[in-house]
């Protein structure tokens, strides 16, 4: 079953605020970030893996 992207916004949701908290573990975290984003785009092609990667970064603005 797919994933919504409300989902995925939760999840970089998730992963903003890790890289925030948890600098020290920014490799682990981009490998997850990563991972979640193929699946992103498999399953949602209106939320696509670059709008994903990009809204788990950490500067970025949380999605609406």
């Amino acid at each position: 079953m797919a994933m919504s992207r409300k989902h995925y916004r939760a999840f970089a949701g998730i992963l903003r605020q890790a890289h925030q908290d948890h600098p020290e573990a920014r490799d682990a975290i981009e490998q997850i970030t990563q991972g979640i984003a193929g699946t992103c785009a498999e399953d949602n092609r209106h939320f696509c893996r670059q709008q994903f990667y990009d809204a788990a970064r950490p500067e970025a603005t949380p999605c609406a």
